[in-house]
């Protein structure tokens, strides 16, 4: 069947004719199996995907995690920095330290001062009664005593030092002076000095020993330690130094 109107100017053809009888534009006629050529296909139909969805949601999910540990280890690190930066080391009249306690020890107290102190069970009590009490320590002996306030620390200290026996304790020489000395929680004075202690063989050791002593209300405590001398290994030379400054740290004056 032949087109019936004009592709160009839409005028009525004429059943058969070749030519539109109007602007003269050939007619060509239109068969099925040409418009089939020019047809669109249809698209095909895609199956859903099963399971995309929850696991991009799974993705985003662990993202966000992973980002707030990271925001979360940051704010610590610089909480940290923010802490640790604002102490300054201690250098004069500091505070008991921390350290680590003895594994074992015993205690002794004062009946006359009524202060406490703790000391190595291993260690041997030489003598003790009301004032205080001498131990044998591993090395060395300590000695903790108890007197009414009166003297200054200064005083007291040049009191114990000038008591020794010159024909033990000879060529005393003082080395250093002890900052941040405590007993307890009061601040004292302490003191280091080098010695040759003249044994039962009469040979001549070097020695060092601290005299330290601390005032609270009406009473004064002296400690009084001696180990060998090291200066090479050891602060102030005295290898038992750190359970010395445990005993300080410990100390319990009366309440």
């Amino acid at each position: 069947m032949a087109a019936e109107f004009c592709a160009r100017c839409g005028a009525p053809l004429a059943p058969g004719a070749a030519f539109c009888g109007v602007c003269r534009t050939p007619v060509a006629p239109v068969s099925i199996a040409s418009y089939q050529q020019y047809a669109y296909p249809y698209a095909q139909p895609q199956a859903p995907r099963i399971g995309g969805g929850r696991s991009t949601q799974i993705a985003v999910a662990a993202g966000l995690v992973v980002i707030l540990l990271i925001v979360a280890v940051g704010a610590a690190v610089l909480a940290y920095r923010a802490v640790s930066g604002s102490h300054t080391p201690c250098t004069a009249n500091c505070s008991p330290k921390l350290i680590t306690p003895l594994p074992a020890a015993a205690t002794f107290r004062s009946t006359a001062f009524k202060f406490e102190v703790d000391y190595s069970e291993n260690w041997t009590v030489r003598s003790k009664d009301a004032n205080g009490i001498t131990l044998g320590t591993k090395l060395g002996n300590v000695s903790v005593q108890g007197m009414k306030a009166g003297p200054s620390s200064d005083q007291v200290i040049q009191g114990v030092v000038s008591a020794l026996p010159s024909a033990t304790w000879q060529s005393v020489t003082l080395v250093s002076t002890v900052r941040g000395s405590h007993l307890g929680d009061v601040d004292g004075v302490g003191q280091v000095y080098s010695a040759n202690l003249i044994g039962s063989n009469s040979k001549a050791a070097p020695v060092r020993f601290v005299v330290l002593t601390a005032t609270k209300g009406s009473v004064t405590v002296v400690v009084f330690a001696v180990d060998p001398a090291d200066p090479t290994h050891y602060a102030h030379g005295m290898a038992e130094g750190v359970l010395f400054d445990y005993m300080c740290t410990v100390f319990r004056w009366s309440s």
